[in-house]
């Protein structure tokens, strides 16, 4: 499951969504909360604009100072059965997942079931040597040198055993020493849920049900697989087409979910539970202050971001414009995109999902914060060109820029450059594709189904190789 790229989000203070009069009844599961003063209204009217105009489908989620002042659904969850996107839609969070495994994890260090610092050794003792003193601390930050994705594997729906997803992770060599750097990765979330398997002898789903969430009173996250009459999930959609749910894929595997996506992503949740879930950080009921202050602690600087973003545990963190705290999680499988930003000075969290992949999250949240902290939208995230977040993107878009680049692997190897993560071509491919460039675009494409064979894209689609 890919993290989620996004646009630089404009947050400028001012007083917002302060009126404490709602539209509607919060407790009524599939009803819209929504302040009735200006700002709330003018966040409202763009998402309701968006979707009547542009295909926007999905929710929104601001909680202030632990009170739900906006949530409301957009669009359809199911466009062919006119089912609306509502409140309590499910959908999938993508990576947002790491969060809920980083928590789960120290839920096992405060039952002292495990300690931060112990090594891979002590759970697998026929570890290979160059991985055996991996410690948890360098699993929940990303600095373990685990890659993103195991070699060659078959894509989020592989029916792949715990064991040969072990055998497989451990055979491989690492993308560099532990503890040396910090690179995103999905295989070290999907070992620290195999470890909250092993530890706690429960499965991973089931151990957050009964340790996080039934004390908290969350009844739906999860995979929902098999699925039971109650879920309602929103279809996912791509550039319009339907491309269906995680729930369907898994029935066409023959199960799930498997290691390629269990505890690194996936997790269906809606717009009511996960107000439950932000706020049992905000109370303190879900985990004591200590463990939630390292889960929220800069602990190491991001690789390829320019200092400007560190890991937590499962979780980003950097500062806002206005020289703030700002927690991120994000995630994508480029069909779903969901975003939540915490800023714990300003006491406010922005949550939204979509399942649209044409109109997202990464477009349509920045201007969102805009419009909630100026009033206005200053730099609209739907138009502008976006800045690249990492260095090797720029890179890889000046190589294709060139006139005389026709194979995007030679011009790699003459400038020395390797490319280990697929969201670097990906925030490349969405620029060509935004600017119409589709000759550049089907060059990055080629490369990009010869490195990456497995992982679904939102932009090739209109690409013909």
């Amino acid at each position: 499951m890919k993290k989620i790229i996004s646009l630089s989000i404009v947050l400028i203070l001012t007083t917002a969504c302060s009126n404490t009069n709602k539209t509607s009844n919060p407790d009524n599961t599939t009803t819209t909360v929504l302040m009735s003063n200006d700002t709330c209204k003018l966040i409202d009217n763009y998402l309701s604009k968006l979707s009547d105009e542009k295909n926007f489908s999905g929710g929104l989620l601001i909680v202030k100072d632990g009170k739900k002042i906006f949530s409301k659904g957009y669009g359809w969850a199911d466009k062919e059965n006119k089912i609306p996107f509502t409140p309590s839609t499910l959908a999938s969070i993508g990576s947002i997942t790491k969060a809920f495994t980083a928590t789960a994890i120290m839920k096992l260090v405060e039952q002292n079931k495990l300690a931060l610092s112990d090594p891979l050794k002590k759970y697998f003792p026929s570890i290979p040597a160059d991985k055996a003193n991996i410690t948890i601390h360098q699993l929940l930050t990303h600095s373990s040198g685990f890659h993103e994705f195991l070699k060659d594997d078959g894509g989020d729906y592989e029916n792949i055993t715990t064991e040969k997803f072990l055998n497989r992770a451990f055979e491989e060599p690492l993308a560099f020493k532990p503890g040396e750097k910090a690179v995103y990765t999905n295989v070290g979330f999907s070992i620290l849920g195999i470890l909250i398997e092993q530890i706690s002898g429960l499965d991973y789903e089931h151990f957050l049900k009964t340790n996080l969430f039934e004390p908290i009173g969350i009844k739906s996250i999860g995979y929902h697989y098999p699925l039971v009459a109650s879920d309602t999930i929103a279809i996912g959609y791509q550039k319009g087409k339907k491309w269906g749910t995680h729930q369907q894929h898994f029935e066409q595997a023959g199960g799930g979910p498997f290691w390629n996506l269990k505890a690194n992503g996936g997790l269906e949740v809606s717009l009511n539970e996960m107000f439950l879930w932000v706020n049992s950080f905000t109370n303190h009921t879900v985990l004591n202050e200590s463990s939630i202050q390292k889960l929220f602690t800069s602990h190491i600087q991001e690789e390829g971001y320019n200092g400007e973003s560190w890991f937590g545990y499962g979780c980003n963190i950097s500062q806002s414009r206005r020289n703030t705290k700002m927690i991120v999680n994000g995630g994508s499988n480029g069909i779903y995109f969901a975003r939540i930003i915490r800023l714990p000075k300003e006491g406010i969290v922005f949550y939204m999902v979509t399942n649209e992949s044409s109109i997202n999250t990464s477009m349509v949240l920045p201007n969102v914060t805009q419009l909630y902290f100026s009033g206005k939208i200053e730099q609209d995230a739907m138009t502008m060109q976006p800045k690249f977040e990492n260095d090797l993107s720029k890179q890889i878009y000046d190589l294709l820029e060139k006139p005389t680049t026709t194979n995007l692997s030679t011009e790699l190897a003459k400038e020395n450059i390797k490319v280990e993560d697929d969201m670097v071509l990906l925030e490349v491919g969405q620029l060509l594709m935004q600017e119409k460039k589709t000759d550049k675009a089907l060059i990055l494409y080629k490369f990009y189904i010869k490195t990456f064979p497995n992982i679904v894209v939102a932009w090739n689609v209109d690409i013909s190789v």
